[in-house]
C-alpha cells in the first residue's frame, strides 16, 4: 500500500518510506505525525497487513482505513483486544499438549506485534508538541499497553501450561515403563524357578531307559528339590544383576 495521494506530507515523510511497510513506526518532521501500524496478525503467515495514519500540523487526523481516523485506530486496538480474548478462552479450555501449542504459537505472534504497536503509540505520543494531542494519544497508547500485557502474561501462562503438561505425561510415561518393568522381572524370576524342573521333567518324561526307573520314591523328591534349589539359584541371580544395573 503507498500512501495516498491527497496526502500533503513532507518529502521527508514520504522518504522514509518503502515500497513495503515493515516495521511498525512513527515518523516526525515539521509537526507532521505519521504512523505505520499492522493489522492483528492472521494466523499461519509471516505476511503483516499495515495501516498509515497522518495528523498535519493543524491536527487533522487521516488514515487508508474506512471511516474517521480516531475511530479507526480505536478499531484496530479493539481488534488486538478481541484476538488476545479469544485466544485466553481457548487457553482455559485447551487439554491436549497440540492445542496448547496452538494457542502458545499465535500468542508468539500477536505479542510481538502488540508490543511493538504500543511502543510505537508510545513514541508518537513524547513526539507531538500539543497537549491535547499528547493526551488523546497517550489514552490510545495505555489500552494498547494494557492489552500487550495481558498478551505477555498469557504467553507465559501458556508456556507453563504446555511445559507442565509435558512433564506430567513424562511422569505418567515413565510410571507406565517401571510397571512394565516390574512385570517383565517378575515373569522372569518366574520362568527362573520353573525353567530347571520343566527341563528335568521334559529329560525323564522321554520314553528313553535312563537307568531311574525302579529307583526308590525318595529319588523322585530329591530330583524334585534339587530342580527348586537350582530355579532359585538362577533367580537370586536375576535379582542380583538387575540391582547392580541400577546403580
Amino acid at each position: 500500500m503507498k500512501v495516498p495521494p491527497g496526502w500533503d506530507m513532507p518529502r521527508e515523510i514520504r522518504a522514509r518510506l518503502g515500497d513495503r511497510f515493515g516495521r511498525q513506526r512513527e515518523i516526525e518532521t515539521g509537526g507532521h505525525l505519521f504512523l505505520v501500524v499492522h493489522k492483528v496478525p492472521a494466523s499461519g503467515t509471516s505476511q503483516r497487513e499495515g495501516v498509515f495514519f497522518w495528523r498535519s500540523p493543524a491536527g487533522e487526523w487521516r488514515s487508508t482505513e474506512r471511516g474517521q481516523p480516531r475511530s479507526a485506530l480505536q478499531i484496530l486496538i479493539d481488534d488486538y483486544e478481541s484476538v488476545v480474548n479469544q485466544l485466553s478462552e481457548k487457553h482455559e479450555f485447551a487439554s491436549t499438549a497440540a492445542e496448547k501449542f496452538a494457542v502458545l504459537g499465535r500468542l508468539g505472534s500477536l505479542n510481538r506485534a502488540l508490543r511493538n504497536f504500543a511502543d510505537t503509540l508510545q513514541r508518537a505520543r513524547d513526539a507531538v508538541d500539543d497537549i491535547d494531542a499528547k493526551r488523546e494519544i497517550q489514552l490510545f497508547a495505555d489500552h494498547a499497553g494494557d492489552i500487550a500485557r495481558t498478551c505477555e502474561l498469557l504467553q507465559a501462562d501458556a508456556r507453563n501450561s504446555l511445559d507442565f503438561h509435558i512433564a506430567r505425561q513424562g511422569e505418567i510415561q515413565a510410571a507406565h515403563s517401571r510397571e512394565t518393568e516390574r512385570a517383565g522381572h517378575r515373569l522372569n524370576v518366574m520362568a527362573a524357578i520353573f525353567l530347571p524342573l520343566t527341563a528335568v521333567s521334559s529329560v525323564f518324561g522321554m520314553n528313553l531307559q535312563s537307568g531311574l526307573e525302579h529307583s526308590p520314591p525318595w529319588m523322585f523328591w530329591l530330583i524334585l528339590a534339587g530342580s527348586f534349589t537350582a530355579g532359585l539359584l538362577v533367580s537370586e541371580v536375576l535379582v542380583a544383576v538387575k540391582l547392580r544395573g541400577r546403580k
